[in-house]
C-alpha cells in the first residue's frame, strides 16, 4: 500500500518462523536483529506504511486516494463518498471506487488516457481493462 502512517504512529510487526529466513535473505541488515523466543525466530520491524490486515489501512488509503484526486479537481459526491466527478472537455467525468477498484468513465477516450495517466503516476502498476466487458470487484459488467 501507498499510505504512510500517521506521525507518531508506532506499530511493531512480529515475524516468526520460515518468514524471519525470508526477510533476512532480502534485507540481510536485519540478520542482526534476530532473536530467539521459546526456540523459535523472531524479527520485529517497524512499520512505516500502512499494510492489508491493520485496522487503519482501508482509512489511510481512502484518505490518500481522495487527497490525489481532489487534488486533480475532482469533488466528491455528496452522496456516494467513493464517488469522484470532474467536467473535463464540457462533460462529466466520474471514478468511482471501492478499496483498490476503480472504474471511469467519460465521453472522450483521450480524457480517460489523461485521468488514468496522472492516478498511475502516483500509484504505479495500475491493471486497466477496457471494452465493453469489465471484471470489477468481482463482477463482469457489460457496457450496451
Amino acid at each position: 500500500m501507498h499510505a504512510d502512517l500517521p506521525p507518531g504512529k508506532f506499530v511493531l510487526l512480529k515475524i516468526t518462523g520460515t518468514f524471519v529466513d525470508i526477510m533476512c535473505d532480502v534485507n540481510p541488515e536485519f540478520k542482526e536483529d534476530v532473536r530467539y523466543e521459546n526456540g523459535t525466530k523472531v524479527l520485529y520491524v517497524k512499520i512505516n506504511k500502512a499494510i492489508y490486515g491493520m485496522i487503519e489501512s482501508a482509512l489511510l488509503w481512502y484518505e490518500l486516494y481522495v487527497t490525489v484526486l481532489v487534488d486533480e479537481g475532482f469533488e466528491l459526491n455528496p452522496y456516494d463518498k467513493c464517488v469522484a466527478n470532474k467536467t473535463i472537455n464540457g462533460k462529466q467525468c466520474t471514478i468511482g471506487w471501492y478499496v483498490d477498484d476503480n472504474i471511469i468513465g467519460h465521453a472522450e477516450d483521450k480524457v480517460l488516457d489523461n485521468v488514468i495517466g496522472k492516478i498511475e503516476d502516483k500509484f504505479p502498476g495500475l491493471v486497466v481493462q477496457r471494452g465493453q466487458k469489465l471484471d470489477i470487484l468481482g463482477m463482469e459488467i457489460w457496457m450496451i
